[in-house]
C-alpha cells in the first residue's frame, strides 16, 4: 500500500495442508500473552457469553472446552438446526427484538412461511441458504456446521488474530505467509497500513478455507431447499 492508500502487489508462500484451527489450549495461552503485551483485558477475550454468541455454542460446552474437557458430540443435523435457531434469538436488533422475517427471507431468497420454519428449527438449510444466513447476520462461514470445539477455536482465532495485529502486525503478515511486499513509499509502510493488508488477507484465505469445509459439511434438507 503507498502513502496514496494504493495496494500493491505481495507474495504468498504456500502453506502446508494441516488441521483448520491449532489446539485450543495453545491459543488460549498466546491470547494471554498478546493481552499482556498490548494492556488488554483477558477476562474480556475469554468472556464466556461472548464467545458463546460469537461461536453458537452453548455457555456450558464453551466453559467445558475452556476447562479443557469435551462436550457431548452433537448430531449435525440437530446442530445446525439449533444454531439457525441460536443465531435468530441471540443476533437481534438494536431493541432486543428477532430480525424482521420478510428481511431474512430477502437475504436467503426464501418464502417467510419457509423462512419462519427455518428459524424455528423446523427446517434446515442448504449449502447456499446457510451461506446466505451466515452472510445476513455477518458471522463466520462455518456457524452453522462447525462442531462446538471447532467453532469455540474459530471465534479464538479471530480473538488471537486481532491482538497479534495490534501488537504486533509484521508478525501476523508473516503467520498468514506474506512473504514479500513492495511499498512505493521510501519510508515503507507504517503500522497501521500493515495492520489494514494482514485483515485483508486473513479476510480472503479464512472465506475460502470455509467455503471448503462448507462444502464437505453442510448437506440437503429433506425439502430440497
Amino acid at each position: 500500500m503507498t502513502a496514496a492508500g494504493t495496494l500493491v502487489p505481495f507474495a504468498l508462500k504456500e502453506a502446508p495442508v494441516s488441521e483448520p484451527y491449532p489446539p485450543l489450549a495453545e491459543t488460549v495461552a498466546r491470547i494471554a500473552d498478546l493481552c499482556r503485551a498490548s494492556g488488554k483485558s483477558l477476562d474480556k477475550e475469554l468472556g464466556v457469553a461472548r464467545l458463546s454468541r460469537a461461536a453458537g455454542v452453548i455457555e456450558s460446552d464453551v466453559e467445558t472446552l475452556l476447562a479443557g474437557g469435551t462436550p457431548p458430540e452433537p448430531d449435525t443435523d440437530v446442530m445446525v438446526r439449533d444454531r439457525v435457531r441460536f443465531l435468530y434469538r441471540t443476533h437481534t436488533n438494536a431493541d432486543g427484538k428477532p430480525r424482521d422475517i420478510h428481511d431474512i427471507a430477502a437475504a436467503i431468497r426464501q418464502t417467510t412461511t419457509w423462512t419462519r420454519k427455518l428459524v424455528s428449527g423446523e427446517a434446515k438449510p442448504n449449502l447456499v441458504v446457510g451461506h446466505a444466513l451466515c452472510k445476513y447476520y455477518g458471522v463466520a462461514l462455518g456457524f452453522l456446521t462447525d462442531p462446538p470445539a471447532d467453532a469455540l477455536k474459530r471465534e479464538l482465532q479471530i480473538s488471537r488474530f486481532n491482538l497479534e495485529v495490534e501488537v504486533d502486525p509484521e508478525q501476523a503478515l508473516r503467520e498468514l505467509g506474506v512473504m514479500h511486499m513492495t511499498s512505493r513509499n521510501p519510508n515503507g509502510f507504517e503500522r497501521s497500513q500493515l495492520a489494514a493488508i494482514a485483515k485483508m488477507v486473513t479476510s480472503i484465505t479464512s472465506d475460502l478455507d470455509m467455503v471448503k469445509l462448507q462444502l464437505n459439511r453442510l448437506g440437503t434438507p429433506e425439502d430440497g431447499r
